[in-house]
């Protein structure tokens, strides 16, 4: 029986059939998988008392007499992957009329009619559960497909070659929405390749038509806060060309990163000591103004060795902790910025994990495109997260976000945070001995106590 079939449907086919030709009891009987026996439907104005169980094992039925009842059990092969096997026996209980006791071959072509009745409501019914609607659900499942619904699926019943079709269709279903998915990812690669030849062109040209101006004027700006000019100027006049200083360096600093993001530094990737070198980027971070108040963390087995540019990955690793210290800082205490390294599967993962207050939904899509930050203006321009994930893909890695309800929050009464994991390729072999000094720094450090502020 199909999954659809319910035991209400069988009974309504069969009803009609009672009392009919004799019939006084209709059961329809199944084996399972398991080899028990169950019923599907049970209707009659009364059987027999204690009938036997039905006969599977009889290819062409069998029948026989209960008392007063004359029992007819015929077996019904299964319309499913498993043709042929008999999974369903139709028991059909007939009383011996006062007409009928006179002549046994006319009490044999009466209950023969009423079997052959039953049986052809009862084909009909499964019919049309098992070929028509399975056939019916396929048509819909088409006419999903071609209104551009990749998630349609149909059930996998009915006859073996529906069954088959139908296996056939939610596969190639599912391939063709992978491949859909595939053509929108490569078009997304399309989009931000273009967009970064785009940005080269602007940088380029910024870099000449403003990077040199920008130089001159911050070479006088220099000379006037040298305490050496004569004449001395005013402390308010200083402190407006600290600010046009302050201004001009940020400025060069966006030009700066232009250009890194438009022409990314060649990747000379080795085996590399992962949990040595962020222990060692970690121990002076901790000595920057903007960690002052941040605990910060490495946890990460001794020896794990990934494919990388030491160079390459520290700055993604150094621009990963300074976003989560601020967002830390601007959370609720404690604020804790965690490193954890991994490794699995010939992959070596980087968590960095903050205490801040997370991103938002509606942001994730656009954490990584270029100009898009949330932090505060003047503290960030939006381009951190683009350059790091172009120097992670020119490692062979990935940058991503990983979505705070996959992993346990670093406090207990703290928010689940921000978490972003770099993804390198696992290497054999000697690290690099001078991308980090295990010897001065242990490879697994425990939690330090964060100053208080």
């Amino acid at each position: 029986m199909p999954a659809g079939a319910g035991r209400s449907e069988v009974e309504l086919l069969l009803r009609p059939s009672i009392g009919s030709l004799g019939i006084g009891a209709i059961e329809l009987h199944r084996r399972r998988q398991d080899g028990a026996t169950e019923l599907l439907a049970a209707l009659g104005l009364g059987g027999p008392d204690q009938p036997p169980p039905p006969r599977f094992d009889e290819p062409e039925g069998t029948a026989f007499a209960l008392g007063e009842w004359i029992i007819v059990d015929r077996p019904l092969r299964s319309f499913g992957p498993e043709s042929g096997t008999p999974r369903a026996v139709l028991r059909v209980s007939a009383r011996r009329g006062t007409w009928t006791t006179t002549a046994d071959w006319r009490e044999i072509a009466v209950l023969a009619l009423g079997i052959g009745a039953v049986s052809f409501v009862l084909g009909v019914g499964l019919l049309e559960l098992q070929v028509v609607r399975p056939l019916a659900q396929l048509r819909d499942g088409v006419h999903d497909v071609a209104g551009g619904n990749l998630h349609a699926r149909v059930g996998e019943h009915g006859p073996a070659e529906l069954h088959a079709f139908a296996v056939a269709f939610n596969d190639m279903t599912e391939r063709l929405g992978a491949r859909v998915r595939e053509i929108e990812a490569q078009r997304g690669e399309l989009a931000r390749a273009e967009q970064l030849a785009s940005l080269g062109r602007i940088a380029a040209g910024t870099a000449h038509e403003v990077g040199n101006p920008l130089a001159t004027i911050l070479g006088y700006v220099e000379l006037l806060l040298d305490s050496r000019h004569q004449p001395p100027i005013d402390d308010g006049a200083r402190e407006m060309l600290a600010r046009v200083r302050e201004q001009i360096l940020r400025i060069q600093k966006l030009v700066a990163q232009l250009l890194e993001y438009s022409h990314p530094a060649r990747s000379a990737s080795a085996p590399l000591a992962v949990t040595e070198l962020c222990t060692s980027m970690v121990a002076l971070l901790r000595h920057d103004p903007r960690c002052a108040v941040v605990e910060l963390r490495v946890l990460g087995e001794h020896g794990t060795i990934a494919s990388a540019d030491a160079s390459l990955l520290e700055q993604v690793l150094q621009n990963l902790v300074l976003n989560g210290a601020r967002a830390a800082r601007a959370g609720e205490p404690p604020a804790i910025v965690e490193l954890r390294v991994a490794a699995a599967d010939d992959v070596v993962t980087i968590d960095v994990h903050d205490t801040g207050a997370g991103v938002p939904d509606a942001l994730r899509a656009r954490l990584f495109e270029p100009f898009f930050t949330t932090a505060k203006a003047g503290e960030g321009t939006g381009l951190g997260l683009a350059i790091s994930a172009g120097l992670a893909l020119r490692m062979g890695g990935a940058l991503e976000f990983v979505a705070p309800e996959r992993v346990p929050a670093l406090h207990p009464d703290g928010s689940p945070g921000a978490l972003f994991r770099v993804t390198l390729r696992a290497a054999s072999g000697d690290a690099d001995p001078s991308a980090a000094n295990p010897s001065e720094h242990p490879a697994v450090e425990a939690p330090r106590p964060r100053p208080s502020s």
